[in-house]
């Protein structure tokens, strides 16, 4: 009925598991979820601090940092794209002010002057057991044992560990983990999740256990998609993350229509 996609991501693995029926309308019915305050804090957070290590060394600054996100919200029209949500949490100084305490926030888990990152944004394709992959890598540092460190900024609150795992919350990196070794051969010794609007540093051995079960949620997904796929049969996974999600707010998910 459907045509499984060439590529899955960490991310669309992310939403199948969390709800097929969710990641049926996305990619199937092609009906996008619309920008949130949210989503455009992280962009607009990540593209400043990509930029910011980008420059030399000793140019990494508090200075720097304000010159790079006056230019860049200027040059890429942030204050239009955050005009143009649909439910604000603020004003566009309230954007700024949020967006700039958390890129400010870097400084108390590293000295942008002394990291040495060795590819941002780095795009991977790789063959996991069989699966087609397709991700970005936000930072990636390679260390003394030529084994690499993969990092990510996260805007939004530490997951309650009540109701995420670690597994769940270092999937992403440690799929990154496992294309990356499956592509260009590099094992990887550390994941890490820099949680700026709290100041904090998660970080996880990406020991051989993790990467297994990491793995294992990439396969058992694909041939739960695939299957989904030959029978149109996307279930709904009514759940709490139903209050947050645009397509119940839209009233176009089956689950919900009644």
């Amino acid at each position: 009925m459907f045509t499984p996609p060439e590529y899955l991501s960490p991310s669309s693995i992310r939403t199948f598991r969390d709800c097929p029926q969710k990641f049926k309308i996305g990619r199937f019915d092609n009906i996008k979820e619309p920008p949130s305050w949210a989503t455009h804090l992280g962009s607009f957070v990540h593209e400043v601090l990509e930029h910011l290590y980008g420059l030399p060394h000793e140019d990494r600054t508090n200075d720097s940092l304000k010159t790079l996100a006056g230019d860049l919200w200027t040059a890429n029209e942030w204050e239009a794209k955050v005009l143009a949500l649909t439910e604000p949490k603020g004003g566009i100084r309230d954007f700024k002010v949020e967006a700039f305490a958390s890129m400010t926030n870097l400084w108390k888990l590293e000295d942008p002057a002394e990291t040495d990152l060795d590819e941002m944004e780095m795009k991977l394709e790789a063959d996991v057991e069989g699966v087609q992959m397709l991700g970005y890598i936000d930072r990636l540092m390679i260390d003394d044992e030529q084994s690499a460190i993969i990092s990510d900024y996260k805007t939004g609150k530490i997951p309650n560990e009540k109701f995420t795992s670690e597994d769940d919350k270092f999937f992403q990196l440690l799929a990154y983990a496992l294309m990356l070794e499956a592509s260009d051969g590099v094992p990887t010794s550390k994941v890490e999740l820099l949680y700026l609007t709290q100041s904090a540093k998660h970080e996880l051995a990406a020991t051989p256990v993790k990467l297994s079960i990491a793995k294992g949620t990439i396969v058992e997904t694909k041939e739960a998609l695939d299957a989904a796929c030959g029978t149109g049969d996307f279930h709904c996974n009514v759940t709490k993350l139903c209050d947050w999600c645009h397509y119940k707010k839209i009233g176009i998910c089956p689950a919900w229509k009644s």
